[in-house]
């Protein structure tokens, strides 16, 4: 599946999600769909086994939701920006409950929700190069969601947390990995084929094991996903609708 927004590549038995959506790989309906599709293909694919998500520009991995996208959705009609809320709310779940390995090569920078959705991936590694992780929610008047702020708390210590999230600062890939938001960083040469020799690894398990194993983790997280983010969802709407 190649289109406008990522490309895959077969290597054995894991596929490699690459997206190359724009200069910064912003969330659109558009691309979060196409995110779906191909995974929906790699879920249905028996000869796969893990999936690896990386990015193909030498600077971004993602800066997360188009802000200047969704409020020209708005303008148009504000349940255009409910669809693509809807979206965003099926991708982290999506990635969050994967029936199977879902391993994140972050190439660059990755911000915002382009920093969120990797919480979400099994494993995360980094480019040693360059890029940085930041969460600006604080200082843009975004707050998280329930299911963000669930998964984060998966992943992170409490000091992590209030380091990363209450500043808003960057952070670089090996500060990332002393707080526990990456597990691996590497050379950007060797970023994808490390990610994919993991991924293998990973894959090596029966994956209806693997995602019962999952979902005995992280069966919280997606609880409040699929039960209390759609009420936030739902009172953004409303919010803007009441503005409109």
């Amino acid at each position: 599946m190649d289109n406008e927004h990522l490309s895959m590549e077969k290597r054995g038995s894991v596929a490699v999600l690459t997206w190359h959506s724009g200069p910064q790989n912003q969330f659109t309906s558009p691309f979060l769909q196409a995110n779906l599709d191909a995974l929906a293909e790699c879920e249905q694919d028996k000869a796969v086994r893990a999936v690896v998500v990386t990015a193909s520009h030498e600077k971004y991995f993602s800066t997360g939701i188009h802000l200047a996208w969704m409020m020209e959705q708005g303008a148009q009609d504000v349940e255009l920006v409910h669809d693509f809320l809807k979206l965003l709310n099926r991708i982290l779940i999506t990635w969050t409950g994967y029936p199977k390995p879902l391993v994140c090569a972050i190439n660059g920078h990755a911000v915002g929700g382009g920093a969120i959705l990797p919480c979400c991936a099994d494993y995360r590694l980094m480019n040693a190069d360059a890029g940085f992780v930041r969460f600006p929610e604080v200082q843009i008047n975004i707050p998280f969601w329930p299911g963000m702020s669930a998964i984060v708390k998966d992943i992170l210590t409490p000091q992590s947390i209030r380091t990363m999230f209450y500043t808003g600062d960057k952070f670089t890939s090996q500060q990332s990995l002393e707080m526990g938001y990456i597990d691996e960083v590497h050379p950007s040469g060797q970023l994808v084929d490390m990610a994919v020799e993991l991924a293998k690894k990973l894959g090596q398990a029966e994956n209806s094991t693997y995602k019962l194993i999952k979902d005995g983790i992280r069966g919280g997280v997606l609880k409040t996903m699929e039960e209390e983010d759609p009420k936030t969802i739902g009172r953004i709407i409303t919010e803007m609708k009441g503005q409109s």
